[in-house]
Order: structure tokens, then sequence, then C-alpha cells
């Protein structure tokens, strides 16, 4: 399973650079500088294992790369954003999703700079719903310097996208403080 999980990667990975190749051949230089960063992103799993010396599971750097690929070749490159009516929301929802499975599976493993961090649950929530504000700050800023950008469509959309950010984070908080504690609720200990 591991195996076919790394080879499926590799190749949304390799997908991820196919905008970047069309970007070019249009002379399109702001797009193939943002299609790059994304293609990046692909590979940020691996360069973080290789400087925090801290192993990544195949299913989350699977689930990281699937939502640059939905992102960046499905909802941009193929237009899906403006085809499919609420694309835009679920990927609020599954990008703070994984990026929430990501910090709590990095804040329960030794790394080179950290043993497991205690409330590992709470702080990967956090740290998820962080992560929707910095993208709603990073879409606000490209439509300011980018002439022609429209990323965020007002402030119902903003909000929006802040409500579903919130809400893939707690679903996969509460998932993972389940699997950890065999509760779905907190409970004082008594």
């Amino acid at each position: 399973m591991k195996k076919r999980e790394e080879k499926f990667n590799r190749v949304l990975v390799t997908l991820l650079g196919i905008p970047v190749v069309f970007s070019i051949i249009r002379t399109r230089i702001v797009e193939t500088i943002g299609y790059f960063i994304f293609w990046l992103g692909g590979f940020s799993p691996y360069i973080y294992e290789k400087i925090i010396h801290q192993e990544i599971p195949e299913k989350t750097k699977l689930m990281l790369s699937s939502s640059i690929f939905f992102h960046s070749v499905m909802g941009q490159f193929l237009n899906f954003y403006e085809r499919i009516f609420f694309w835009d929301k679920i990927l609020h929802f599954y990008g703070s999703f994984v990026i929430t499975y990501f910090f709590y599976q990095i804040l329960t493993k030794k790394s080179r700079f950290w043993d497991e961090v205690p409330g590992a649950v709470l702080m990967a929530f956090l740290l998820g719903v962080f992560s929707g504000v910095l993208w709603e700050i990073a879409e606000f800023i490209t439509d300011e310097i980018l002439p022609g950008y429209n990323t965020q469509k007002g402030l119902d959309d903003t909000m929006l996208d802040l409500v579903f950010d919130l809400l893939g984070c707690y679903t996969m908080a509460k998932i993972v403080y389940k699997k950890r504690t065999g509760r779905f609720f907190w409970r004082p200990n008594p």
C-alpha cells in the first residue's frame, strides 16, 4: 500500500509541472511563477523531511499533494473555480483538513528540534486555522499587487472561505482526537 501511495504521489507532483510548462509557452510570467510555487509545494514534504529529520507518512504527503493538485491544476489551470459552483469552498475545507492533519503528524513525532508536543491536537487545529488566515492574506496581497487578479470576490467570499477553513480544521481535529483518545468530546479527568 505504501509503495502505491508513493508512486501515485510522485505522479501527482509531476502533473503539477504541466501548468508551469503551458504558462511558459504562453509567456505568462506571473502565472508561471505562481504555478512554479505550487509545484515546489508538491516537493515541500520531502524537503521538510531532509531538514527536520522527521519522516512524514506517505498518506499525509499524498493528501498534501492532492490538495495542491486540486487547487493548481484543476482549480486554476482547468478553471474549475469558475466552472464548478462551490469548488473554492470545497478546497478551503479540504485544504484546511489536510494541513491540520499534516501539523498533527509532525507535532506527534520526535524531530530534530522537538519531542512530541503536548496538546498536539489543539496546536494542529490552531496552526490549521492560522494557515487559512494566511491564505486569505495572500489572496488579498495578490489582488492588490497583480493587475487583473480577483481571487477575493468580496467580504462574503472571504468570510465563507474562513468558515470553511475553520470547519475543515475542526473536522480533522475531532477525527485525530477521537483516534488518539477514543472519545469524540473532551471530558475533564475526574
